[in-house]
C-alpha cells in the first residue's frame, strides 16, 4: 500500500517518523531515499521517538556508517525496540557491507533505518527475510522524501512530499490507524480515519494536523489565511440570527 503526505515544517516531517516508528518492531528495516538536505535525519527523529526512544541521540552517521540508539525517551518506560541507523551513502554496494559488520546491523534484534537505501537494497531484502521467522514477521518499508521548495527548517520554509509504501499486512499491525490518520494527504488511505490523541483536522484542506504544528489546527500559514478570507468575504454561513447568548460577555443590564 502506498501513503503520500506533504509537510511545510520539520515538525511534521518527525510526526511522520514518529507515527511509523509506533507500529515498528524488531527485524523490521526502514528504506530511506531522499536527496542531501532533504530531511531524512529529523523523519529519524522521530521513528526513534515512536519507538519510545530519545531522540536526542540521534545525529547524522555519513562518517561512522551506523549509530544505535538505545537509551529511553522516558526512563520510567522500556522501549519498544533499539534502533539502528545506517547511512549508506559512503557505500559502493553491498561488497562494503561486511567491513562495517552487516551481519550484526540486521540480526533481526533491532529495527533499521537506512538512509541511501538503493545504494544497499539488495541486502535489505535479505535482511527482512532473513528475519521473517519471527514471531511479529518483519517487514520492509521504503520512504522517500522529495523537496518541493527551500528548506524544510524550523521557519517552516518549503514543503517535502514524503512516500511510504508498506506492505498490505502492515495494516493488521496495532496502531496502523495512528499511520493512516499521519499520512493521510494525498495518499490511498481515506482521509477521514481516526486522528491520534490531540490532533485536528485542518479547517481549510481536512488535513491531519499534529498538536506542536505552529499554525493548529491548520496544515499551514496558507491554510489559515485562506480561512480568514472565508470570514472576510462573507462565504461563511450560519443558520439563524445571532442572539446576546452568543457573545462572549454576558449583555449589560437594562437601566429602569
Amino acid at each position: 500500500m502506498r501513503l503520500t503526505a506533504r509537510t511545510g515544517h520539520e515538525r511534521q516531517t518527525v510526526a511522520l517518523g514518529r507515527a511509523l516508528g509506533g507500529v515498528l518492531v524488531p527485524g523490521d528495516v526502514v528504506a530511506l531515499e531522499g536527496e542531501l538536505g532533504a530531511g531524512k535525519t529529523r523523519f529519524v527523529r522521530g521513528v526513534c521517538e515512536g519507538l519510545g526512544l530519545d531522540p536526542a541521540q540521534v545525529s547524522s552517521p555519513t562518517f561512522v556508517l551506523m549509530n544505535e540508539y538505545a537509551a529511553p525517551n522516558d526512563p520510567r518506560t522500556t522501549p519498544r525496540a533499539a534502533l539502528r541507523h545506517v547511512d549508506a551513502y559512503r557505500l559502493r554496494g553491498t561488497d562494503d557491507l561486511e567491513s562495517m559488520g552487516w551481519d550484526c546491523v540486521a540480526d533481526g534484534a533491532a529495527v533499521v533505518v537506512v538512509e541511501w537505501a538503493s545504494r544497499i537494497a539488495s541486502a535489505l531484502r535479505e535482511a527482512v527475510r532473513r528475519s521473517s521467522d519471527h514471531e511479529m514477521k518483519p517487514s520492509l518499508f521504503n520512504v522517500r522524501i522529495d523537496t518541493d521548495g527551500g528548506p524544510d527548517d524550523a521557519d517552516g520554509r518549503g514543503t517535502r512530499t514524503l512516500t511510504l509504501d508498506a506492505p498490505d499486512d502492515a495494516a493488521q499491525r496495532a496502531g496502523w490507524a495512528r499511520v493512516a490518520a499521519a499520512w493521510s494527504g494525498t495518499g490511498s488511505t481515506g482521509s477521514r480515519a481516526a486522528l491520534p490523541e490531540g490532533w485536528a483536522r485542518c479547517p481549510t484542506t481536512g488535513k491531519p494536523v499534529p498538536p506542536d504544528n505552529p499554525t493548529f489546527p491548520f496544515i499551514d500559514e496558507r491554510a489559515r489565511l485562506a480561512d480568514l478570507g472565508r470570514w472576510m468575504t462573507g462565504h461563511y454561513r450560519i443558520s439563524r440570527e445571532i442572539t446576546p447568548d452568543d457573545a462572549d460577555d454576558p449583555p449589560p443590564p437594562e437601566s429602569n
